[in-house]
């Protein structure tokens, strides 16, 4: 799985595509977490995120986990033209989770958009589980990602746009699965319960704040 190929287009094709509604989904429950001390992105991608993460999050410390080095590169850039003062704070890490260890322990938030869906079953058993391990038992996670329910209409839309972009992105980046699995279960049996839920994109996306109970 490589995303260093798609990395320079990714966000013009998401734009392209779902104009701003991913990066809305993203967002949405930025203002509803409470104070945060330690930080983990998982899987972000091109900084588009944590400009806005570091807009409503005061955190001490951050650290931006992404597999691809391309992508990394870009959140750097990013930063170094909006958010100079806040690099700091900020730790990069070229590390593959469903491979590797998580960089630390003890992080009060945890956030994976558009990030779990990559995986097969049994990879994102281990990966929930990895970063579960490495949260403090009171820690928050911010998950977003595409869904498949609603009503019959909403259900087709969305198994129409989910193989479409699964056979594109094992095209270009190899990615291990070729259909959606759900993260809730496990999340739920690792003890994050949901706080809050939106729905975007006609129900095509949903957005997440859960907590560790």
């Amino acid at each position: 799985m490589n995303f260093n190929r798609v990395a320079p287009w990714f966000e013009r094709l998401e734009k392209i595509v779902f104009r701003d509604q991913m990066q809305s989904c993203r967002t949405s429950h930025l203002s509803d977490l409470p104070a945060i001390k330690k930080a983990a992105l998982i899987g972000e991608g091109n900084g588009a995120f944590l400009v806005q993460f570091l807009k409503h999050c005061n955190c001490e410390e951050i650290h931006y986990i992404d597999s691809s080095k391309t992508m990394l590169e870009l959140a750097q850039v990013r930063m170094q033209k909006h958010v100079v003062p806040e690099l700091k704070r900020i730790e990069f890490y070229n590390l593959d989770i469903s491979l590797e260890c998580m960089p630390d322990q003890n992080y009060d938030l945890v956030v994976t958009n558009f990030f779990l869906d990559v995986f097969n079953e049994a990879t994102l058993f281990d990966v929930v589980s990895k970063i579960t391990n490495a949260c403090a038992k009171d820690a928050h996670w911010l998950y977003a990602d595409f869904q498949i329910a609603g009503n019959r209409y909403q259900r087709w839309r969305a198994i129409t746009w989910v193989k479409t972009m699964y056979l594109f992105f094992k095209f270009a980046s190899n990615i291990q699965t070729t259909s959606l699995a759900d993260p809730s279960t496990l999340l739920d049996r690792n003890g994050f319960q949901v706080k809050e839920v939106t729905e975007f994109n006609n129900g095509l996306m949903r957005a997440e704040l859960r907590q560790r109970q």
